[in-house]
C-alpha cells in the first residue's frame, strides 16, 4: 500500500507540538485537524524521549478513538509505536481502571433496550415509594416504556454534572424542593433516577455485593463517585489511578463534564511529572449533552489544576473561507481557510415542506456538493427540532427519497402515531394495517397510552403484556382493545378515545381532525412521557399527520398509504443510500459534503443563548462544500447576517 503523503505542519501546530508547558490548552476552531494535530504532538513526545506506552490518548467518543488511529497513520507514525499508545475513549479509560480495582467483569450494554427491563423496574419501584411518601407527585402514569430513552438522557446528565453529589448533604429526594429546581430535573425523573441506581450498583449475588451493569457513561461516574469518596476502598498506594503516565492527551475536550473533570484531574495529581494536552472547541458545548461545560476549559481549568498555557488552532481544512468566515463573525473569533478548499454558503427563504423538499431533491439529483464517490447519506439536514419533522419525513417518502434518521425516531414509529394508527384502523374496521416489525409495538404503544390490566388472563397466570403482545391484528381489535378500554383505570382516556373512534368511524377524511381533538393526546401523553418537551412533540406529531393527510378520500386510503410507506421505509438499503436526517446534537465530530440546515428563523433558533449559539455553529460547520441555511419569510434569524 502507498504510503500516505508527509504532513506539512502549520506555524499553529508546530508551536503546539513545540510548547514544553506542562499543562497545555489548545482552543480549536471546527475543522482544524484538531485529532491530526494531537497525534502529531504525541509523536513529537516520543520522539523526544517519553515513552508510548506512558501515554494515554482519550477521546470522549468511539468515532475518536478512530480519529486517532486514522491520524496516527496520516503522519507515517510508525505502527508499532501507534500500537504502544493508551488510546481509549474516557469511559473505556475508567472501566479499566474499575476493573483493576474490583477485580470483576461488570457487564457493559449500550444499547436503550439491553437496560429498559432496568429502568421499567426503576419506574415501578419509584411510583410505589413516591406514593407512600408523596402522594399525587408521581408525574408519570404508565410503565414507562416509551419513556425510556429521554429517562437514560436525563440519568446521563445527572451522572455527568455529579449533580446530586454536588449537591451534598443538603440534598433531599422530595418535591417542589429548592434542590430539585437546583438540578433542573423533576422529583419524577430523581425519583426513578433514585431506584435505577440502586437497582444498578446494589446487587447481590452469590460472590457479594457489587455492581449489576454499566451502561454509556456509568464507568466514569462511578469512578468520579470512588475518587470523591470519604472511605475509598483503595489506598494511596493502591490508587487505581497511580499508572506512572508521562503524558495525558485529551481530544474533544469541549464535551467535558464534571464526572470527567474528576478523572482527568485526579490522574494528573497521581502521576507526577505528566503533561497533559487538552484539545476543544468552547463553541461546540452543548449543555444539555450529559452535563457538558465549557468552565473546564475556561477558569474550571485554572482554579482545580493550575494555570495552563493556552494555544489556539484556527485554520480550517473542513471548508473553505466561504463558511469559515461567517463563521468567525458568528463565534467572535479568528477563522482563516485553506485557500485550495472551496466551499459554497446559500442563504434560501424557504416557507413551507413542500419547498424544502424541492430543494432536497435537487440537490440530490443534481448532486449539488457532492464528489463523484460520495453516497447520499453525504446529504444531510440537521434539525433544530427533530420531533416536528412530521411533514419532512412524510414528503420524502412520498417522493421515494430514501432517508435514515440519527438521534431521533422516525414518525411512523413514535408511540402516539402509531396508537392514532391502531385506533384509526379499528374504527374503519381495517385489521391489516400494520407489518409485522411495526405491529408489536403498535399494540404496545395502545396499551401504554390507554392503560388497563385484563383480570381474566390473569388470574391464570397470564400478564396483560403477554396478551398484548401475542395476539394478532384481529384479535387486538376484536377483543384485547375493547377490554383494555373496558378495564383502564383511567375513564376520562377512555372516553376520549371511544369518542375518537365514534367519529372516525365514518371513515370520511374530513373528520379527522375532529377524531384527534376529541383524543386530546397531550394529556393521554402524561401517563407515557415525563419530560415536558416530549408530551408537547406528540402535538406536534399529530399536526403533521393530520397535515399529510389532506388529499385523501377517506382514513382507510391514508392508512393503506401508511401501511405503504413502512414497507417502503424499512426496505433493504444501506445507510448510504439514505439522505441523513440527524438532530444537530447526533452530528457533532461528523461532516457532510452537503449540510442543509432549515428553520434559521427569530425566535425558533436565535437569540444569545449559549447552547443557541453553539447549536448553530455545530451544525453550520459540519458542512464540507455546500451549506444551505433557509428562513421563513420575514423570520431571518439575527445568525445569518453573517452569512449574507
Amino acid at each position: 500500500m502507498q504510503a500516505p503523503p508527509p504532513i506539512v505542519p502549520t506555524p499553529e501546530q508546530i508551536a503546539i507540538c513545540q510548547s514544553t508547558h506542562p499543562r497545555l490548552l489548545v482552543e480549536a476552531n471546527a475543522g482544524t485537524a484538531k485529532t491530526t494535530t494531537a497525534a502529531l504532538k504525541i509523536a513529537h513526545l516520543v520522539a523526544h524521549g517519553v515513552n508510548p506506552s506512558r501515554i494515554v490518548a482519550l477521546s470522549f467518543s468511539r468515532p475518536g478513538v478512530q480519529a486517532f488511529h486514522d491520524a496516527f497513520r496520516r503522519i507515517g507514525m510508525d505502527a508499532d509505536v501507534a500500537a504502544t499508545v493508551r488510546v481509549g475513549t474516557v469511559e473505556d479509560f475508567c472501566a479499566a481502571r474499575l476493573f483493576r480495582l474490583e477485580n470483576l467483569k461488570v457487564p457493559r450494554p449500550v444499547r436503550p433496550e439491553d437496560v429498559r427491563p432496568h429502568v421499567l423496574q426503576a419506574v415501578a419501584e419509584a411510583r410505589a415509594w413516591a406514593d407512600d411518601r408523596y402522594p399525587g407527585a408521581f408525574a408519570l402514569e404508565g410503565s414507562g416504556r416509551f419513556a425510556v430513552e429521554g429517562l437514560l438522557k436525563q440519568f446521563a446528565r445527572i451522572k455527568g454534572s455529579l449533580a446530586i453529589s454536588r449537591a451534598g448533604e443538603y440534598f433531599n429526594y422530595a418535591p417542589a424542593s429548592v434542590i430539585e429546581a437546583e438540578l433542573e430535573h423533576d422529583f419524577t425523573t430523581l425519583a426513578i433516577f433514585r431506584a435505577y441506581e440502586r437497582l444498578r450498583c446494589q446487587f447481590v449475588d452469590g460472590e457479594g455485593e457489587h455492581v449489576r451493569f454499566r451502561y454509556a457513561g456509568d464507568a466514569t461516574y462511578d469512578l468520579a463517585q470512588l475518587l470523591g469518596a470519604d472511605d475509598p476502598p483503595f489506598t494511596q498506594a493502591t490508587h487505581p489511578l497511580r499508572l506512572g503516565l508521562q503524558a495525558v492527551v485529551l481530544d474533544e475536550m469541549h464535551d467535558t463534564h464534571w464526572a470527567m473533570f474528576t478523572v482527568i484531574k485526579d490522574l494528573l495529581e497521581r502521576n507526577e511529572g505528566c503533561t497533559f494536552l487538552g484539545v476543544g472547541d468552547r463553541d461546540q458545548v452543548i449543555h444539555a449533552q450529559e452535563g457538558a461545560d465549557a468552565f473546564f476549559m475556561n477558569e474550571g481549568f485554572d482554579l482545580y489544576i493550575g494555570t495552563p498555557q493556552r494555544l489556539r488552532l484556527t485554520e480550517a481544512f473542513r471548508f473553505g473561507e466561504a463558511i469559515a468566515r461567517p463563521l468567525s463573525g458568528h463565534a467572535r473569533k479568528a477563522y482563516p481557510a485553506s485557500a485550495r478548499l472551496q466551499s459554497v454558503v446559500e442563504v434560501r427563504r424557504i416557507d413551507t415542506a413542500v419547498d424544502l423538499l424541492a430543494l432536497l431533491h435537487e440537490a440530490l439529483a443534481s448532486r449539488r456538493g457532492l464528489s463523484p464517490s460520495s453516497p447520499a447519506s453525504q446529504l444531510a439536514v440537521l434539525l433544530r427540532h427533530p420531533n416536528a419533522a412530521v411533514d419532512l419525513e412524510y414528503g420524502l417518502l412520498e417522493r421515494n427519497l430514501a432517508y435514515e434518521t440519527r438521534g431521533f425516531t422516525t414518525f411512523l414509529a413514535r408511540p402516539e402515531v402509531l396508537l392514532v394508527r391502531m385506533l384509526l384502523a379499528a374504527a374503519v374496521s381495517q385489521p391489516r394495517q400494520f407489518m409485522a416489525p411495526v405491529l408489536l409495538d403498535a399494540k404496545l404503544a395502545t396499551w401504554e397510552f390507554i392503560g388497563g390490566a385484563l383480570p381474566h388472563q390473569a388470574e391464570q397466570g397470564e400478564s396483560t403484556e403477554k396478551i398484548v403482545t401475542g395476539s394478532s391484528q384481529a384479535n387486538f381489535f376484536s377483543f384485547i382493545l375493547p377490554a383494555l378500554l373496558q378495564h383502564t383505570e383511567n375513564a376520562d382516556a377512555r372516553e376520549r378515545v371511544l369518542q375518537a373512534m365514534a367519529l372516525a368511524s365514518s371513515d370520511a377524511i374530513a373528520v379527522l381532525p375532529a377524531a384527534l381533538a376529541a383524543l386530546d393526546i397531550r394529556t393521554m401523553a402524561r401517563r407515557v412521557f415525563v419530560k415536558q418537551d416530549a408530551i408537547d412533540a406528540t402535538q406536534a406529531s399529530l399536526d403533521g399527520l393530520l397535515r399529510a393527510a389532506q388529499g385523501y378520500g377517506s382514513i382507510t386510503a391514508f392508512l393503506d398509504r401508511l401501511l405503504h410507506h413502512d414497507y417502503s421505509r424499512l426496505a433493504k438499503k444501506t445507510a448510504d443510500q439514505r439522505i441523513t436526517l440527524s438532530a444537530i446534537e447526533d452530528a457533532k465530530g461528523l461532516e457532510f459534503d452537503h449540510v442543509v440546515l432549515p428553520e434559521v428563523n427569530q425566535g425558533a433558533f436565535d437569540g444569545t443563548a449559549g447552547d443557541d449559539r453553539n447549536l448553530f455553529y455545530v451544525a453550520a460547520s459540519r458542512a464540507r462544500n455546500v451549506l444551505t441555511l433557509t428562513h421563513r419569510s420575514g423570520q431571518a434569524s439575527s445568525y445569518l447576517r453573517h452569512f449574507g
